[in-house]
């Protein structure tokens, strides 16, 4: 075949593989899935690369011939070996499909491969010689905008990481296999969601995308709406109900984390290590703490008796209880942050005693 044809195979091929590796694609990486399409026909000096590395090339088809040895699946299986155990897995990935690729495109012609060399059997594709393509004729041609219309669709499948598995999952909507999804790679890439369903007090439609802001309960969602955090679920325990769930994986990110802890830590200074954290990203409150006469904000703020639990909660949640000093402080700053950045550092907490009520401080003046 000629060698666009094998640039273009090899292209869908590793779109393919990242489809089934559940792998997101990259430039670089398909850079050198060209690369290794390339490689094989080293044992042809009228070959792009034939003629690039001349010296190479002339050696190897005099001693070997043309499709045979560089072709050959013996060659590949410690190629393949060799790259997936020195190059990070995306471009081991890349190089292999698109040699792979190569070889068997090669098949599909008159001639066919030494695909087991160093055996000379020639291995074709398909067995029926008048089904096998000649090279530059109508047959790769129209070889060739197969490969392109499978490459189209082939791209935003592999896009998405999902994986074969995953796709499936993501059409069925089932809520469980998404949350499971999302445990898997949470605090390395932004999530959001595409619902169906409704609100289980006011049976509304609640269909939309929305980003999601972390786990609640066993196989629940937190989500980010216009009218704040709601919690999502397949049953009625939560505020939103869901008959169809597909997760979306985002851009990666790095999470990281500030923990406060204290016998009595006011509200305001939590809030000012809020403000210098989300400087870096966006910042989420983990964790408990005591205070009476709290008022629950589910699902990112419980409330039972005076002990207050933090789930996933933002910042802004602090506003309600601005001039409040919390007891038994136990919380995490968690910050999801571009991939690199650092969060500045903090200066210790500056957790108080036992306070005097203003009641008694007016009798002990």
């Amino acid at each position: 075949m000629l060698t666009p044809t094998h640039l273009l195979f090899a292209q869908t091929a590793y779109l393919t593989a990242c489809v089934v590796a559940a792998h997101p694609p990259a430039a670089e990486e398909a850079v050198v899935a060209l690369l290794g399409a390339a490689l094989p026909d080293l044992d042809s000096r009228a070959s792009y690369i034939g003629r690039i590395l001349r010296l190479t090339s002339s050696m190897l088809e005099q001693y070997f011939g043309h499709r045979s040895m560089t072709h050959s699946l013996l060659v590949q299986l410690v190629a393949g070996g060799l790259a997936f155990w020195l190059l990070p897995f995306g471009f081991a990935l890349a190089l292999i499909t698109g040699w792979v690729s190569h070889s068997w495109a090669d098949m599909m012609t008159k001639s066919g491969v030494a695909w087991f060399w160093p055996a000379r059997i020639r291995c074709v594709l398909p067995g029926n010689p008048d089904y096998r393509m000649e090279v530059a004729k109508g047959g790769e041609l129209a070889f060739l905008v197969v490969v392109a219309l499978l490459g189209v669709v082939m791209m935003p499948l592999a896009a998405t990481g999902k994986g074969t598995a995953g796709l499936i999952r993501g059409a069925l909507g089932d809520l469980e296999a998404a949350r499971s999804e999302y445990d898997r790679d949470k605090g390395s890439y932004r999530f959001s969601i595409k619902v169906s369903g409704r609100d289980n007090r006011t049976d509304r439609d609640i269909s939309g995308t929305y980003a999601v802001v972390g786990p609640w309960a066993a196989q629940g969602l937190i989500l980010a709406t216009d009218d704040g955090p709601r919690s999502f679920c397949a049953g009625s325990t939560c505020d939103w109900y869901s008959s169809h769930a597909e997760l979306t994986k985002g851009e990666p990110i790095q999470t990281s984390t500030a923990t406060v802890q204290g016998a009595l830590v006011s509200v305001g200074e939590l809030q000012r290590r809020a403000a210098t954290l989300s400087q870096v990203g966006a910042v989420f409150l983990l964790g408990t703490a005591q205070a009476e006469g709290v008022r629950a904000k589910s699902p990112t703020l419980e409330v039972t008796s005076d002990a207050l639990t933090f789930a996933y909660a933002s910042p802004e949640i602090l506003q309600g209880l601005t001039g409040r000093t919390l007891s038994n402080v136990d919380l995490v700053f968690q910050v999801r942050h571009a991939p690199g950045a650092k969060l500045p550092d903090l200066d210790p907490v500056q957790s108080r005693g036992a306070e005097t009520s203003e009641l008694l401080k007016r009798w002990l003046r």
